[in-house]
């Protein structure tokens, strides 16, 4: 295990950011000894190799690596979209390793994704899009959730566009409206997997710095994988991964 993760103290957050430290338990993310391998036999490949990694609460940390470093598997572990093989990890209060499929789905209908394609339904308007996330709340009316997305959709900047279909919006734009997506059900934790790829600087900066805002009103926290240099100054933490190691953890400049 590295030396940010061992005996040494971490020096200090700047003020005014979220602490990581605090008791094991008590973060919205808490990972011991991930493991985790592709394969069977001759074939298996370990593409995560005893990860430890906590996030706190409204702590935005920010996973880099090269290709193939293992940052979208832990992605995926985190956001229970695939099954645990060794490790601990405790998200939203939830223990993961040895959860029933149930749990997992429940635990997923409380984390907001994002990914680096938007993935609307592009029969639907943005407005549309945005109350999908909220089908699942019960006693929650169709009108009740349009309502809502709306003024998710003009909380990020969409206001003029939340009855236009996809096609109709710019790269930004709909990205976006994924952002709304992922916001507008108040969820306990972001999930981000390259959000800025497919966009332009002055868009990839718009869309992250405006991600950051409404997650640090909400308390909510952020842990996104990136390879693009330009929106590390979001992060509150860095975290590099290498060969599916944590190698290097980062704390962002004041």
């Amino acid at each position: 295990m590295d030396a940010a993760m061992g005996g040494n103290s971490a020096p200090p957050m700047p003020p005014g950011r979220p602490q990581p430290g605090g008791a094991v338990g008590d973060g919205p993310v808490e990972l011991r000894g991930i493991t985790f391998a592709y394969g069977e036999g001759e074939l298996r490949r370990a593409v995560l190799r005893d990860v430890d990694l906590r996030v706190a609460a409204g702590e935005i940390v920010l996973l880099t690596g090269p290709s193939g470093s293992g940052k979208t598997t832990l992605l995926t572990l985190i956001g229970a979209l695939r099954g645990m093989q060794e490790g601990s990890a405790r998200v939203l209060g939830q223990e993961l390793m040895g959860a029933r499929e149930s749990q997992r789905v429940a635990l997923r209908g409380r984390i907001g994704f994002i990914f680096q394609s938007h993935n609307l339904l592009g029969f639907l308007t943005a407005r549309q899009n945005v109350a999908m996330s909220l089908e699942l709340h019960a006693g929650l009316e169709e009108a009740a959730r349009l309502a809502r997305a709306a003024e998710m959709l003009a909380a990020v900047g969409l206001a003029d566009h939340v009855d236009k279909l996809p096609a109709k919006l710019s790269g930004g734009q709909r990205q976006r409206v994924a952002v709304a997506r992922a916001l507008v059900a108040e969820p306990g934790l972001i999930l981000a997997d390259e959000p800025t790829a497919a966009l332009d600087r002055v868009s990839g900066q718009e869309v992250v710095h405006m991600l950051r805002d409404l997650a640090r009103r909400r308390g909510t926290p952020i842990l996104l994988v990136t390879h693009d240099p330009r929106i590390l100054d979001i992060a509150d933490r860095i975290v590099a991964m290498e060969d599916g190691r944590i190698i290097e953890m980062q704390e962002a400049r004041a």
